[in-house]
């Protein structure tokens, strides 16, 4: 337990950020990204840019004491 508490804090410094499908408020596909909150936020915009390599639309932004976390809905074919 004490292994996956330092793996945390050790992402949590560092540029780690992870990227979860989730549902939004009107059903619509969205996808959650979290950073650790000393990090950039280039690197949650950089995840999403991964995430949605034909683009995305910035849905939510929120910043915490350990995180931040940044919700998109990702473009598909055309534009939305």
């Amino acid at each position: 337990m004490k292994i996956l508490a330092l793996l945390l804090a050790v992402c949590a410094v560092t540029a780690c950020s992870t990227a979860t499908r989730i549902q939004g408020a009107n059903g619509e596909q969205l996808v959650m990204v979290q950073c650790g909150a000393s990090t950039s936020s280039s690197v949650c915009y950089e995840r999403a840019k991964k995430e949605c390599p034909n683009g995305y639309k910035e849905v939510d932004q929120v910043a915490g004491l350990n995180r931040q976390e940044l919700r998109v809905q990702c473009i598909t074919g055309g534009k939305q």
